[in-house]
C-alpha cells in the first residue's frame, strides 16, 4: 500500500548500546517502500560504527551538530523524509510486531486523521517489564482500552481537552501525516523540553485523533535519553508550553486545569530550590505557583522558604514532588 508509506524518524545522542535492538524490532515491519531515518545528534559514542552495520535502500543515517535535544534531529528527519505516514520512535524503546500494519489500516478507515497514538508497555534498562499495558490505568484512555476495539476515533477538541490534564501521548507510539507537518509545522526547537505536547497541542486542537488499544511498544525506563536532563533545565518549557494554551482557552474548566498544571511545575521548581537551600529562589517560585493557581504545597514551600537555611535542612519532609 505505497499510499500509506511510512518514514519512521529516530532521533539518537550516545545511543549505540540501544540502536541495534531498537533497529531489529522496526526493520522486520518495513514494507518495500518504507524507510527508516536514524538522525544523530552529534553522538559521542560508537553510534557511527554501529549504523555502518544497518546502512541499506531502507535505513538512512543522517549526522548532525549535537542540538541538546530531540526537537531538532525530529524536525530533521521529517525535512529528509518520503514517506506519506510520519512514525516518531526513540532510539532506545521497542517496536512491537504489528505496529506498522495496524497503523496502515486505521488510517485506511480514517484517513481524515490528523494523529494516531497507542498504548505501550514499559520496560527497564535490562528489558523487565514493568507495566504491560500503561495507558490502560489514565483517566481519558483508560475507557478506551476497557473496550474491545482495535481503533477509536477521537473527534477535536476531546483529544486537547484531556491533555490538559495529563500528558497521556507517548512519542514512540505516534504516527502524523505528513500533509499536518506541513500545514501546522514541527517540533518547537526553542524548547528545552516539552517540544512533544507542544506538538500534541497543536494537532489535537483541530485534528481527528486515532487511538489503537494494543501495545505496540515497548518504552524503556531509567536509560540515557536524548531527552534527559536536569528538573531546573526542563521544567520552565514545559511550562511554557502549557501557559500557551492559556492564550486562547477551550473554556473556564479548561483553563482551570491549565493553570493547576503551572502550579504544579513552579511547586516542583521550588521544591528542587528548597532541597538546595536556595530560600529566595523557593520562595519566588512557590509564588509563582500560587499565581497560577491555589495549591497547598505551594504555600507550605512559601512559608518554608522563610526558615534559615540550617533549620530548612532539619524538616525537609516534603514528599518528593513529580510535576505532571
Amino acid at each position: 500500500m505505497k499510499e500509506f508509506n511510512f518514514s519512521i524518524i529516530v532521533p539518537s545522542f550516545n545511543a549505540a548500546n540501544t540502536l541495534p535492538e531498537t533497529l531489529a524490532s522496526i526493520v522486520p515491519q518495513l514494507s518495500e517502500h518504507d524507510e527508516i531515518i536514524v538522525v544523530d545528534d552529534g553522538s559521542t559514542d560508537e553510534t557511527p560504527d554501529v549504523m555502518e552495520g544497518w546502512s541499506t535502500s531502507r535505513v538512512r543515517y543522517v549526522r548532525q551538530a549535537n542540538s541538546g535535544g530531540p526537537a531538532s534531529p525530529r524536525n530533521h528527519g521529517i525535512r529528509e523524509a518520503n514517506g506519506s505516514l510520519i512514525a516518531l520512535f526513540d532510539s532506545d524503546d521497542i517496536m512491537l510486531p504489528g505496529k506498522l500494519e495496524a497503523t496502515r489500516q486505521a488510517f485506511s478507515h480514517y484517513p481524515d486523521a490528523g494523529l494516531l497514538f497507542t498504548n505501550f508497555s514499559t520496560i527497564d534498562e535490562l528489558g523487565n517489564v514493568l507495566s504491560s499495558r500503561f495507558l490502560d490505568s489514565y483517566t481519558f484512555t483508560g475507557p478506551f482500552c476497557a473496550n474491545d476495539e482495535a481503533c477509536v476515533r477521537i473527534e477535536p477538541p476531546e483529544a486537547y481537552r484531556a491533555l490538559g490534564s495529563e500528558n497521556y501521548i507517548g512519542t514512540s507510539g505516534v504516527v502524523i501525516p505528513r500533509k499536518v507537518f506541513d500545514r501546522l509545522g514541527g517540533f518547537d526547537e526553542s524548547l528545552t523540553n516539552g517540544d512533544d505536547r507542544d506538538l500534541w497541542f497543536r494537532v489535537t486542537r483541530q485534528e481527528v485523533v486515532l487511538f489503537l488499544p494494543g501495545c505496540y511498544h515497548a518504552y524503556r525506563i531509567g536509560s540515557s535519553s536524548i531527552s534527559k536532563g536536569s528538573a531546573r533545565k526542563r521544567t520552565p518549557s514545559k511550562i511554557k508550553v502549557l501557559e500557551r494554551q492559556l492564550d486562547n482557552p477551550l473554556d473556564d474548566e479548561f483553563a482551570r486545569s491549565i493553570r493547576s498544571l503551572v502550579s504544579d511545575n513552579y511547586c516542583a521548581l521550588a521544591y528542587e530550590s528548597f532541597q538546595k537551600s536556595e530560600m529566595g529562589r523557593c520562595r519566588a517560585e512557590a509564588i509563582q505557583a500560587l499565581n497560577a493557581s491555589i495549591n497547598s504545597t505551594a504555600l507550605k514551600l512559601y512559608l518554608l522558604s522563610f526558615l534559615g537555611s540550617r533549620l530548612a535542612a532539619r524538616i525537609r519532609q516534603l514528599k518528593n514532588w513529580r510535576a505532571r
